[in-house]
């Protein structure tokens, strides 16, 4: 008979998977306290003023943050020693950072366990659905638990690893949609975390024969798409090259059943994909292990690495320089409709033509703009300062056919860099000196 689930859990790490992971939980009827070591990320979680684009079955973050802040169905805090003393079952979210030579910095990861580990009771259950390299839930998770705790994961608490699987801005729809592969250090903790996963998720469960392989599955999928995201890149190159139109030739490509290029853009951002590959190194004990194992996806993540660097010389050639130019972005995030600046390629490109002497503003009312940047309010009076206006990515509130008519006007004054395609079926922008496509 299956053990009764007691509906308590704390969520450790409150970012962009944590915090949706533990409204997901709230609105299915449990008690959920989150800590997170940022007071200024309790704060804002507190007030419901966060800038995070996710909805609930419609409803904006911020009004479901309101609701079960006031019901009581969720509590958040930046202390670990204030999380209820009768929880049982912890969920670790925190991320891994790393830096531009790819190295992994594993010290929010080892706070957040050392903490924990001083919480810890036995018959605890612990889920680690940070993504991480092979080897380091049984690896330093485990350890850290044990030596702060002193208790024996498997026999005194349980310990599994499921990784998560969401894109940004659809995070409640997938924690409940999407299949969940899972893993544990003994078939107990194995059930354990089934039942706890699958009491908000509505789809099958792999399970796994060990928690290495969900480690090993979970960055795969990530570098997959960095690969893919490669091929796409490299495709607008050499159409460029030709005076090929990159769009159409997508198109064209893809009318083969067995072909899918993805849309280019100006690289990869966010906390996902760009950190698949280096994950997979850091599992990896040398460089020549991965350059034996792994040149493919070392090749992909150079590529998409170097993708604003490329795009800033187009742009220098184009403008013949950059020295004294004005730019304006129309966006900033890292990918479209996001209000997410983590690992922007848009900031990379805005940080080279900065560096080549270009004068950077940035109109983007949703994402944070980085203070190296100025600040633009209002499109007309942009347009009217600038050389050339970007769109390296897609806006929910921009008006781009605004954005059209003002180029339009500046009558070859100013340049439109279109970089996500938003003009790409319009014949008549196509045709115009003043269109940079990507």
């Amino acid at each position: 008979m299956e053990e009764k689930m007691e509906r308590k859990l704390a969520m450790v790490g409150l970012g962009y998977v944590g915090l949706p992971l533990a409204l997901t939980y709230a609105l299915d009827g449990f008690q959920v306290s989150g800590v997170d070591i940022d007071p200024r990320r309790i704060e804002s979680i507190k007030t419901s003023s966060l800038g995070m684009h996710e909805d609930f079955d419609g409803i904006p973050v911020n009004d479901v943050l309101r609701t079960c802040l006031a019901n009581g169905s969720l509590n958040v805090t930046s202390k670990f020693d204030e999380l209820p003393k009768d929880v049982a079952t912890f969920i670790i979210t925190v991320g891994i950072p790393i830096d531009h030579a790819w190295s992994l910095d594993m010290g929010m990861l080892t706070g957040a366990c050392t903490e924990l580990g001083k919480l810890l009771k036995r018959g605890d259950l612990v889920i680690c659905r940070s993504t991480v390299p092979v080897g380091t839930t049984r690896g330093l998770v485990l350890s850290t638990l044990e030596r702060t705790s002193g208790l024996v994961a498997g026999t005194d608490f349980d310990l599994a690893y499921s990784s998560e699987r969401i894109a940004e801005g659809h995070a409640y729809d997938e924690f409940r949609n999407m299949p969940l592969v899972v893993g544990g250090i003994n078939g107990r903790s194995l059930d354990r975390a089934i039942q706890v996963l699958g009491a908000v998720n509505r789809e099958p469960v792999f399970k796994a024969s060990s928690i290495e392989l969900v480690e090993a599955a979970k960055m795969f999928e990530n570098a997959q798409r960095d690969v893919n995201i490669a091929v796409a890149d490299q495709l607008a190159r050499f159409a460029n090259h030709f005076d090929i139109p990159t769009w159409e030739l997508v198109e064209a490509c893809n009318t083969h059943s067995r072909v899918k290029i993805l849309m280019p853009g100006i690289g990869v951002g966010g906390h996902c994909i760009p950190y698949a590959s280096p994950y997979l190194f850091g599992s990896l004990s040398s460089q020549d292990e991965c350059d034996d194992l792994l040149p493919t996806f070392i090749s992909a993540r150079q590529a998409n690495a170097a993708q604003p660097g490329y795009i800033a010389g187009r742009m220098s050639r184009r403008m013949g320089g950059l020295a004294g130019k004005h730019v304006l972005f129309v966006g900033i995030a890292m990918k479209d409709y996001s209000d997410d600046v983590t690992g922007s390629p848009a900031v990379d490109l805005a940080t080279a033509l900065a560096k080549a002497g270009a004068e950077v503003r940035v109109l983007d009312s949703v994402a944070e703009v980085p203070r190296e940047f100025g600040r633009e309010t209002d499109i007309d009076a942009g347009s009217l300062w600038a050389n050339a206006l970007v769109l390296p990515i897609r806006q929910g509130n921009v008006d781009y056919e605004r954005v059209k008519k003002l180029v339009v006007v500046a009558a070859g004054r100013l340049i439109l860099c279109d970089f996500r395609g938003v003009f790409e079926h319009d014949a008549d922008v196509l045709q115009q000196p003043w269109y940079v496509r990507l």
